[in-house]
């Protein structure tokens, strides 16, 4: 058995190769196909872009490694089975049996590899993911296709400088003009000044927020608040219309620091957290899919035996879109709550971890 130690360390490093040539080349078809639906998706929209050419490209470009990071799953898969089915179809898999190796010492190395990229995967959502499409966002909503220009906002919640939040039945963004806007300042955990009116204008020479026809409440903790009505207010509220516009923020653009600080920022206004915790916890499963596809790589190889890379590209991609449509709906179920944000997450690497397991054990490895 010491005699075989080299042997199985040459194949190991041998598998270990064979596994990143398809993954390399997965990931990067697989990136572009879904890049390329998304931009005939979006070109009606991009051809009557009022940005420059030079914004529109950036924008694309910054599109990349998201769309990247979303297929990197399909990728491994791919890997993983044109690792093992080229190891079979070139008789490698039948001369190590002869030989009398032990043939899971060989697959051992696919699972090193699954791991590397889940590790990968973690890092780069963490770091250059979220600055890159929260970039990406900011160029879209603002200049590539900048939805202020004609959209209203019904009954809305704006947030501007430090413990400061306006409310507001309509917000107009380019005319710079709400209805009904109900400005409250918070201290200590609770309200501590409140201006409520029947409009506000936002004056561009003395960039601030200017409240008409209503009334400014100022509470203290003992007794009931003091009432003041004015006519005209110029406030302290000095943030622009266009920083105002209400976007929701998408959970691909924060790391797991932002998502907690963001979830707080959710219960403190007192909005469902739903959508927050299952965002939290999809960004510490998701990784880990790299490495459940991998387990299930294998024993779905050896059943496809010798079959052409092309019906491996095919099998990678049909697996791989299911496993991500289920993650989908399990994220959305935990957003309706019909899920807990914990099971919502982990449940599809659990049943496809499970469909893995009894691949394993019904086939010849």
């Amino acid at each position: 058995m010491e005699a075989a130690e080299p042997g199985v360390k040459i194949f190991a490093r041998y598998m270990a190769l064979q596994f990143f040539r398809p993954f390399a080349y997965g990931l990067g078809l697989f990136a572009i196909l879904i890049f390329l639906g998304d931009l005939f998706d979006k070109l009606p929209k991009l051809l009557k872009s009022p940005a420059p050419f030079y914004v529109v490209l950036q924008y694309l470009w910054l599109e990349v490694p998201y769309w990247a990071a979303r297929v990197i799953p399909l990728a491994t898969l791919l890997a993983t089975l044109v690792a093992v089915t080229g190891f079979v179809a070139s008789g490698e898999w039948a001369a190590v049996q002869a030989a009398g190796f032990e043939t899971k010492a060989f697959l051992r190395p696919l699972l090193w590899m699954a791991l590397a990229v889940t590790a990968f995967t973690f890092a780069a959502q963490e770091t250059v993911l979220p600055w890159c499409y929260a970039r990406a966002q900011v160029l879209w909503h603002d200049r590539v296709h900048p939805e202020w220009e004609w959209n209203q906002y019904y009954d809305v919640l704006l947030t501007g400088g430090k413990d400061q939040f306006i409310t507001a039945h309509i917000f107009y963004p380019k005319e710079g003009k709400m209805e009904r806007p109900v400005l409250d300042y918070y201290a200590d955990g609770g309200v501590a000044r409140q201006l409520d009116a029947r409009q506000a204008e936002w004056d561009p020479a003395a960039r601030r927020w200017i409240f008409e026809d209503g009334i400014e409440r100022r509470f203290d903790r003992d007794g009931p608040p003091h009432e003041k009505a004015f006519s005209r207010l110029p406030s302290d509220f000095d943030t622009p219309p266009l920083i105002l516009v209400p976007r929701r923020k998408d959970p691909d653009e924060m790391s797991l620091v932002e998502t907690r600080r963001y979830l707080r920022q959710v219960r403190f206004l007192g909005a469902s957290p739903r959508e927050a915790q299952t965002a939290l916890h999809s960004k510490i499963s998701y990784p880990f899919s790299n490495l459940v596809l991998c387990l299930l790589g294998v024993p779905l190889s050896l059943r496809l035996r010798r079959s052409h890379r092309a019906a491996a590209a095919a099998v990678a991609l049909a697996v791989g879109l299911v496993y991500v449509w289920f993650m989908e709906m399990s994220k959305t179920l935990g957003v309706a709550g019909r899920l807990s944000p914990p099971l919502a997450a982990w449940v599809p690497h659990a049943v496809f971890a499970a469909v893995a397991a009894w691949l394993y054990h019904t086939t010849d490895v």
